[in-house]
C-alpha cells in the first residue's frame, strides 16, 4: 500500500509542477535577469537554511532523549517541504509524518509526540521572533499590516498552546491523563463510524510517555533553548535569502526586505493554498510596493525568492521521499508480501485511469492543466458519453478487484485493456493511449502470479437459530435412537426360558 501511495504522490507532483509551468517558466526567465552573485548566494542559504533547520530537528530530538541523526533529518526536511505542499495550513499532515518517523525510529509514543511538538514549537518560536522584527520595523517606518498583526497574534497563541503541555505534563500529570482520556473517547467516537477503535489504553500510555518526555525536558532546558535557536539561525537565513535576491534586482532596503520577509513567513502559515503558493508573492510584492520599489522588480524579487526556497526545495523532497523510513519496507521481504504490493500499484494504476476519464467527462476544464500527462490515459477519442462513463467505472470496479488479487480480475483487466489498447492503434491513430495501455498488459501479465485469488463468495456459516434447530434435531434423533435399543432389549427372551 505504501508503494502505491508513493506512486500516487509521484503523479500528484508531476501534475503539480504541470500546472505551474508558466510559473516556473517565468521563474527562470526572471531569475536570468538579476546579478549572478547574489543569486549564488541566496541558493546557497537556502540549502543552509534547510540543513540549519535539520540540525534543530536533531537538537529537538536529541532533547527528549532520542536523537534521530543529521543526514536522517536532512532527508526528512526536504521530504517535509513535498509532504506540507498538499496540506492545507502548513503541516498538519506534516507533524504525523514527523510523529510516524520517529516512532520509527524507536521513539514511544511520548518520545515522538514530545519531539515532533519541541520541533514545531521551534519552528512557530523562529518566526515569531522574526514577526516580532518585522513588526518593529514596519512600526517604525509606518507601514504596518493588519493581516501581519493578526497573523502574528494567531501565532503567539499556537505557541502558548503546544509549549503549555509540556508545562502541564510536568507540573499538572493527573491533568494530563485527564485530556488524553477524553481525546481517546473522542477518536473513538469517530472510529466507530467505519468500526475501528485505538488500541487499549492508548490514552493512559500516550499521556505516561508525554508527562515521563515532559519531565526530562524540565530537566533538559538547554536542549529546547539550542532547539529554538537552530531553528531561530535558520528563519535568520531564511530573511538572508530575500535580501540577499533583493540586492540581485537592484533593490537595498533591507528593512523592507525585512518587513516582506516577516509578512511572508506569516502568510505561509496562514495561506489556505498549498505552502502559500500566490499568496505569499502578492503579499511579498505589496509590501516591497509600499515601500517604493517599483512593481516590476518587487515581481520579480518576489518570485524568484519564492522559486528558490520553495521550489527547489520541491524538487529535492519529491527525489528524497523515497528514501523517508515511511515508505522502506520491512527487513523481511516475503513472497506475500510482494504480492499484495503489485495488486496495490497494478490496482492504483487502473484506478488513477478510470479515475481521469470519469472527471475529464464531467469537468474537463479542470484537466487542462494536465493534458500533456492526461492525453496518455485519454480513451474519449475512442469512447464518448455513457459507453466513457461505463468503461471508467469498470476499470474502477476491476482495480479495486486487483488490490484483491482476484484471478478474475486480472483476466478482465487484461482483456479490456487489450481491447482498448488495439483499438486506439487500429482505429483511432492515438498510439500514445495505445502505448500505455499495452505497457499496462505487459506488466499485469509478467505480474501474474500475484492475481491467485479465486473469486469465490466464502462459505456462509448457519444462523444461530439454524445451529439450534440442528442441534435439537440432534438430540431428538439420538433420544429415539436410545429408547428403541432399550425396547429391543425388553423384549429379547432371555437365554433359558423355555
Amino acid at each position: 500500500m505504501k508503494k502505491a501511495l508513493l506512486l500516487i504522490l509521484g503523479i500528484i507532483a508531476v501534475c503539480f509542477i504541470l500546472a505551474n509551468m508558466d510559473y516556473l517558466s517565468d521563474f527562470f526567465n526572471t531569475m536570468m535577469t538579476g546579478a549572478l552573485v547574489p543569486i549564488i548566494i541566496s541558493i546557497i542559504l537556502m540549502l543552509a537554511r534547510h540543513l540549519v533547520q535539520a540540525q534543530s530537528y536533531d537538537a529537538a530530538f536529541d532533547a527528549v532523549g532520542h536523537p534521530t541523526g543529521f543526514w536522517h533529518n536532512v532527508v526528512l526536511i526536504f521530504s517535509l517541504v513535498f509532504i506540507n505542499t498538499f496540506c492545507l495550513f502548513s503541516g498538519a499532515t506534516g507533524v504525523a509524518f514527523i510523529i510516524d518517523d520517529a516512532h520509527r525510529q524507536g521513539c514511544d509514543a511520548g518520545q515522538s509526540t514530545g519531539g515532533a511538538i519541541l520541533s514545531q514549537i521551534g519552528y512557530f518560536a523562529a518566526v515569531f521572533v522574526i514577526s516580532i522584527i518585522g513588526f518593529l520595523t514596519m512600526w517604525i517606518s509606518g507601514h504596518t499590516n493588519m493581516v501581519f498583526i493578526v497573523g502574528g497574534l494567531l501565532l503567539a497563541g499556537v505557541l502558548v498552546i503546544l509549549s503549555s503541555l509540556f508545562f502541564v505534563g510536568h507540573l499538572r500529570p493527573r491533568l494530563l491523563y485527564r485530556v488524553f482520556m477524553v481525546i481517546e473517547r473522542i477518536i473513538n467516537r469517530v472510529l466507530k463510524v467505519i468500526k475501528k477503535s485505538l488500541r487499549a489504553g492508548w490514552g493512559r500510555n500516550t499521556a505516561h510517555s508525554f508527562i515521563r518526555t515532559s519531565n526530562l525536558l524540565a530537566g533538559n532546558p538547554k536542549g529546547t533553548l539550542i532547539t529554538v535557536m537552530y531553528a531561530s539561525f535558520s528563519a535568520i537565513l531564511n530573511m538572508a535569502c530575500l535580501v540577499a535576491i533583493g540586492y540581485a534586482f537592484g533593490f537595498e532596503h533591507v528593512e523592507a526586505l525585512v518587513a516582506a520577509f516577516a509578512v511572508a513567513a506569516i502568510s505561509v502559515i496562514l495561506s489556505p493554498t498549498p505552502q502559500g503558493v500566490g499568496v505569499v508573492e502578492a503579499m511579498i510584492t505589496a509590501i516591497l510596493t509600499a515601500y517604493g520599489c517599483s512593481v516590476a522588480t518587487a515581481a520579480a524579487i518576489a518570485l524568484v525568492y519564492r522559486g528558490i526556497m520553495f521550489w527547489i526545495p520541491f524538487c529535492i523532497g519529491a527525489v528524497l521521499l523515497s528514501q523517508s523510513g515511511f515508505f522502506q519496507s520491512k527487513k523481511t521481504h516475503t513472497a506475500e508480501q510482494k504480492k499484495r504490493d503489485i495488486a496495490w500499484i497494478s490496482g492504483t494504476l487502473v484506478m488513477l485511469i478510470g479515475l481521469a476519464n470519469v472527471g475529464m467527462s464531467f469537468a474537463p476544464g479542470a484537466f487542462t492543466p494536465y493534458m500533456m500527462l492526461a492525453s496518455w490515459i485519454d480513451m474519449s477519442s475512442l469512447l464518448v458519453g455513457v459507453p466513457l462513463i461505463i468503461s471508467s467505472i469498470v476499470l474502477m470496479v476491476l482495480a479495486i478487484g486487483l488490490v484483491m488479487r482476484f484471478r478474475t480480475a486480472w483476466a478482465l483487466t487484461l482483456g479490456l485493456l487489450v481491447i482498448i489498447g488495439g483499438s486506439e492503434f487500429l482505429f483511432q491513430g492515438t498510439w500514445h493511449v495505445g502505448i500505455v495501455a499495452i505497457l499496462l498488459v505487459v506488466w499485469l501479465f509478467w505480474k501474474r502470479d500475484a492475481f491467485d485469488k479465486p473469486l469465490a463468495l466464502p462459505h456462509s456459516a448457519p444462523a444461530p437459530d439454524e445451529e439450534a434447530d440442528t442441534s435439537e434435531w440432534d438430540d431428538q434423533v439420538r433420544r429415539g435412537r436410545e429408547i428403541g435399543e432399550e425396547v429391543l432389549q425388553r423384549s429379547t427372551p432371555e437365554k433359558g426360558f423355555e
